[in-house]
Parts: C-alpha cells; structure tokens; sequence
C-alpha cells in the first residue's frame, strides 16, 4: 500500500499571512464535536515530518521536498509559529492541543469528498474544508449554551493508556475555563485540570485520578 507519507510528523506550525485578519480570510480548528480544519487563503498548517513539509491549506494538501528551514519555508509575508510555544526559556513549554493530536502520526491517505478532503491518519481522521473569502458559511469559534458546561476533546484515545482505580477508560475533556482533565468514563472520577492537554494525560497515565466530576454537563 502506497501511503501519502510513511513518515511521521514530528513537529506542527500553525500559519497566517500577517495582513490577512482584516481581509475576509480566516480558519478555525474544530476538536470537539467534528475533528476538521476549515480554512480561507493565507492560513495554513504545516506539518513536518523527517523530509517533507506537508502543508494543509485552501487549496488541499501538498507535500513538499524538506530542502529548507520551516522559517525558509514560509511564505511572503507569512508567519510561521510552532505548535509547541517555548514561551520561556528553561521554562516549560506550552503545547497546543494540535501538536498533540497530530505529532507521531504519519498522514496515510488523502481523499477529496465533495466539499472537503479527507484525511486519513493512523489514529484519526480529519477534515480539511477550504472556503472563499467573506464566506458567510465559515464556522464561528464555539460557544457552550452553559457557560459552565464541558466539552468531549477528540483524537486523544491512543494517549489515554491508563486505567482508572475502578478499572474504567478515560476520556478527555475540556473545562469552562478552557482547562483539560481526564475524566473515567465508568466512575466519573478526574484528574485536576491541567493548562496543557499532555499533562492532564500525562496524570491519567499514572493513576492521579482524585477529582469527582459526576455532576458536570457536557455539550
């Protein structure tokens, strides 16, 4: 079988044409209800493996030769920031949900269904759907009708190795302050809330399950 590529990715950068915010153009990334990347011109994300670069974008996925530096690779006028932001030095980094989900993975098949494409990951699949500029269609980022209420967090099953003391699965989620737990699906017991998506993980992992969350609403 012929994968788009056997590679795995081993970093994410999230890209947008500096002058672009005030030009009909957007993108917004969807983890909780559909896993899918809706995209205008001038933003993208590239996803980089061992010896490509493999941008998704507007007009599809296109693989690239690495034959440069990612700050080569950009675009005019684009900045490229990585997905994990290193915003202190010696301190710890802060890593974007999306490096999580994608960072390991190889992206084995690229198929386009009517109005998007599909992608095919070994743990997932997500979709890429482009629209024009000033698209009256282009989803807005979401908002919960409880402002207390949590969110189901998608694509992070093959992280979630850990078991709870009752012997249930975890699944993560995302809290009203935008905070990620690991709540048992069987008990309903968590771990604390966590800024980063890979610590709260990283908890699960261990057994530090100590939270009673059997009473939250999730949308």
């Amino acid at each position: 079988m012929e994968f788009f590529c056997d590679e795995p990715i081993i970093a994410g950068y999230e890209g947008a044409n500096r002058y672009a915010y005030h030009d009909g153009t957007n993108a917004y990334f969807d983890w909780r209800y559909d896993l899918s990347y809706h995209v205008t011109e001038d933003y993208r994300i590239v996803l980089e493996t061992e010896n490509f670069y493999i941008s998704l974008e507007h007009d599809g996925v296109i693989k690239s030769p690495k034959q440069c530096s990612i700050e080569e690779f950009a675009q005019t006028d684009e900045c490229l920031e990585p997905l994990i932001d290193d915003w202190e030095k010696g301190g710890k980094p802060l890593v974007d949900y999306r490096s999580t989900l994608f960072v390991g993975e190889r992206l084995l098949n690229v198929q386009q269904v009517n109005n998007y494409y599909l992608l095919t990951f070994d743990d997932f699949q997500l979709k890429l759907v482009p629209y024009k500029r000033h698209d009256d269609n282009f989803p807005s980022s979401h908002r919960n009708k409880n402002a207390w209420s949590y969110n189901h967090v998608l694509g992070a099953e093959r992280h979630l190795i850990g078991k709870c003391h009752c012997g249930g699965e975890g699944e993560l989620l995302l809290d009203f302050v935008s905070d990620f737990v690991v709540r048992c699906k069987k008990c309903k017991k968590s771990t604390y809330a966590e800024i980063v998506a890979e610590d709260a993980i990283k908890e699960w992992n261990e057994g530090h399950i100590q939270c009673d969350l059997s009473d939250i609403e999730i949308e």
